[in-house]
């Protein structure tokens, strides 16, 4: 028998050392790697909202990297669409954050180039589809994922950043995008905010592609 010594190292390796299995979701055909149980319930849920919405995502893998934005690229999360299978990288556990790399996704297979100049005259600042050369809140890509994320929320709230982010603005952004309604009625009317309480100093969410 071995000694007691010898036993121990070999329990913690087994205990410590392995990362948590990948795992097949229940909602669709998405892999999750990573992830913890509140993780996958993150994910699963995600995965679920669109599905309830009919919105169709294809093969990817959700990888929970971790707190270090370097994981995600300094982002708190990065969707790779050049990656076979679509890999879509999690730093920050947030679900519109999950909602809104998901859309990134969606939005990249089924918002035809043509829809792309109407959807921005809908918004507002935006000056570029998806352009490095501007501000994350001045691309169009980014109203079209926040709006398909908040559309997708089980209790809707004013989503920052990009506006104008009020329900029928956002209702009427969600249905020309998907061609549907969001999953919930839109929530409560805004009260209108004073912006200039939003410094521009103020680190912004970086892209999700």
């Amino acid at each position: 028998m071995p000694k007691l010594p010898t036993i121990l190292p070999l329990i913690a390796a087994l205990l410590f050392s392995s990362a948590p299995a990948a795992q097949p979701s229940s909602t669709t055909n998405a892999t999750i790697e990573l992830a913890n149980p509140a993780q996958v319930e993150m994910a699963e849920w995600a995965l679920g909202r669109f599905a309830a919405a009919g919105l169709e995502l294809p093969p990817l893998t959700i990888r929970f990297v971790g707190p270090d934005l370097a994981a995600c690229d300094g982002s708190r999360a990065r969707a790779y669409l050049d990656h076979d299978p679509i890999e879509v990288r999690i730093c920050w556990n947030d679900q519109l954050i999950v909602l809104h790399e998901l859309a990134h996704v969606w939005e990249a297979d089924n918002v035809p180039a043509d829809q792309h100049e109407p959807f921005m005259e809908m918004r507002e600042g935006v000056e570029a589809w998806a352009s490095r050369e501007v501000a994350w809140e001045a691309r169009g890509r980014e109203h079209a994922t926040n709006v398909i994320a908040w559309g997708l929320l089980e209790r809707p709230y004013p989503v920052s950043q990009t506006y104008p982010n009020d329900s029928a603005s956002m209702i009427e952004a969600f249905r020309f995008l998907t061609n549907t309604d969001p999953i919930h009625d839109g929530g409560p009317e805004l009260t209108p905010v004073d912006r200039t309480q939003f410094r521009s100093d103020n680190v912004s969410l970086e892209s999700g592609r």
